[in-house]
């Protein structure tokens, strides 16, 4: 099989992956959809933002048009190159789903001879674009949960358009009925599909009101309490009865404060990542996930009573 990933939806939001990698096919555990949108929303990019704008800073001291180069452009050539290799092979053994999926975008999106420096002007536009796929879709997904959260009906004609244009390769197989199967070779075009799946579902996104994250909940019960473990191997759903006036006070500074600090950092960020006119209040993509891991773990420290509201806000509120 074409290297990629492999998607069956299965009853009741369920789906069965299966990667296939250089080394061959790897199956996935199965999950569900809300679970792996969940999930990716959350991912850490931290590191790799960094490594990002350093492919940045390389490119930006490569000419173009590439003609007459110098020897120190040409080893810029190559050391972007070899950057960019170190980046997905480092990304394919933290996450192999995202380091085989953005291999393979990789590897449709770079000319024939890319290694040349005569093609570095398409190589070096094509790549950047490439290495930012899973960072440009996880801020996609984040402002959709955010809508969804709040009720906002989703305009899909104007600020959501791109997930319109989805399109996907579908494979038949014919057994004791006929099934489909679907195949990706980038990240942003496996989660975009299984978004689409997730607002047509129309499930419920709320905001965990103790630990502060995303949640679907299981059931139509009304509930304010995610399943994740919160502390001394208790979730939130256990602990957070017997905190109830801690937490509805907590609720109203820190954990409401950090949801609208980071759609502000959301919009900060977004102008770097689509390289629009500058100003003094754009963050680079390292910054914007520096500030994300420190807000967060502010966050998270100031409910578990490791932080005054002053040191957790003052950490999550900057200039």
């Amino acid at each position: 099989m074409d290297k990629g990933i492999y998607v069956s939806l299965l009853p009741k939001g369920k789906i069965k992956r299966t990667l296939t990698t250089e080394s061959g096919e790897v199956e996935l555990p199965e999950t569900t959809i809300a679970d792996e949108i969940i999930l990716f929303s959350e991912l850490d990019f931290e590191h790799y933002a960094q490594v990002v704008e350093l492919l940045n800073t390389i490119a930006d001291a490569i000419p173009s048009p590439p003609k007459n180069l110098t020897q120190e452009e040409i080893n810029a050539y190559d050391l972007l190159l070899d950057t960019t290799e170190d980046l997905v092979t480092t990304l394919e053994q933290e996450d192999l789903l995202c380091g085989t999926m953005t291999r393979t975008l990789l590897e449709d999106a770079l000319p024939p001879g890319c290694t040349s420096p005569a093609s570095a002007d398409q190589t070096k536009s094509m790549l950047l674009r490439a290495v930012s796929d899973p960072m440009r879709f996880q801020f996609l997904l984040n402002s959709v949960l955010y809508d969804m959260k709040d009720g906002i009906a989703l305009d899909l004609d104007k600020k959501y358009c791109a997930l319109k244009e989805l399109v996907v390769s579908q494979h038949l197989i014919l057994g004791d009925e006929l099934t489909a199967r679907y195949h990706f070779r980038s990240v942003a075009t496996y989660y975009c599909f299984l978004l689409l799946h997730f607002i047509v579902m129309k499930p419920r996104v709320l905001l965990c009101q103790c630990c502060g994250r995303y949640f679907i909940p299981k059931t139509k019960k009304e509930t304010l309490y995610c399943d994740r473990i919160f502390i001394r191997n208790r979730t939130c759903k256990q602990v957070a009865p017997g905190m109830k006036h801690q937490i509805e006070a907590m609720r109203q500074t820190v954990i409401d404060e950090f949801d609208r600090a980071k759609r502000r950092m959301y919009n900060r960020y977004s102008r770097a990542l689509d390289k629009k006119a500058p100003s003094e209040k754009d963050l680079t993509l390292s910054e914007y996930y520096e500030w994300l891991n420190r807000a967060t773990a502010a966050r998270d420290q100031f409910v578990k009573g490791e932080l005054s509201q002053e040191e957790a806000l003052s950490i999550i509120n900057v200039p």
